[in-house]
């Protein structure tokens, strides 16, 4: 015998009521959708639109502003900090800035490292005074004429570099006829009424082939450059021999 069921569905009312639920919905939808005339008469384009759209963007370039000048505001720092170390480590880079130049210089020759030990009372290590060597060699077509008190110095000073022996030498400029007169003609340039006698009788003997003035001349203009290491001590006669035989046989 079949069990009856006794949940029976009206599949004809549902689908009926479902269609009015529709249509209320539909009316709902269009009635909240409406705008009468008087609405859209009271709808207003804002004047500074084209502001309102560029506010975004003239946001955006102040933060790439400030990003890159942040960037470059700390490279400019590093640099900062990094240009003495580099100049004291290697004054050479700055042989053409007078004013800094010799101050990196007198740095670099109070940390050679066996000023220091003598300094703080420690032992310095031997070395082999006659083998010295400088730093730097310049050559003759890379000397120009000193236009300055200080550049005038530096020339004679790196020329009788050449010609003499020292514990430690930074720069020696080739002794030519040509870099001789090049610093004869920087002679006016020293402010030193005393320096101009000097140093202008004694290049015209080097001029002449005559360097035996040259520990002198070194050692005045090492210590008006104040100096505190690399005195000279001996003329070195072998690199004047080879002058002497190349320029002035």
């Amino acid at each position: 015998m079949k069990e009856k069921n006794s949940y029976k569905v009206d599949k004809k009312n549902d689908i009926y009521d479902i269609d009015i639920n529709i249509d209320e919905d539909i009316k709902k939808d269009i009635k909240d959708f409406y705008f009468s005339k008087k609405d859209l008469e009271s709808i207003k384009i804002p004047t500074d639109l084209d502001d309102i759209i560029d506010e975004p963007f003239i946001e955006e370039r102040k933060e790439k502003k400030s990003y890159y000048f942040s960037w470059l505001t700390d490279l400019l720092l590093v640099f900062i900090i990094l240009l003495p170390i580099i100049g004291v480590f290697n004054p050479n880079i700055f042989m053409r800035f007078d004013n800094v130049y010799p101050v990196f210089l007198k740095i670099h020759n109070f940390l050679e490292k066996d000023n220091l030990m003598k300094l703080l009372g420690g032992e310095v290590e031997s070395m082999d005074l006659n083998n010295a060597k400088p730093t730097v060699i310049v050559k003759e077509e890379d000397v120009k004429k000193p236009t300055s008190n200080s550049a005038e110095l530096k020339l004679i000073h790196s020329l009788a570099n050449s010609l003499i022996k020292a514990k430690y030498k930074w720069e020696c400029t080739e002794v030519t006829p040509n870099t001789i007169d090049k610093a004869i003609s920087g002679i006016d340039y020293l402010e030193d009424r005393y320096q101009r006698i000097y140093f202008r009788s004694s290049l015209e003997k080097w001029k002449e082939g005559d360097f035996s003035n040259a520990v002198e001349v070194h050692n005045k203009v090492w210590s008006i450059l104040e100096g505190n290491v690399g005195e000279a001590y001996d003329l070195d006669e072998n690199n004047i021999s080879e002058i002497k035989d190349k320029y002035f046989k």
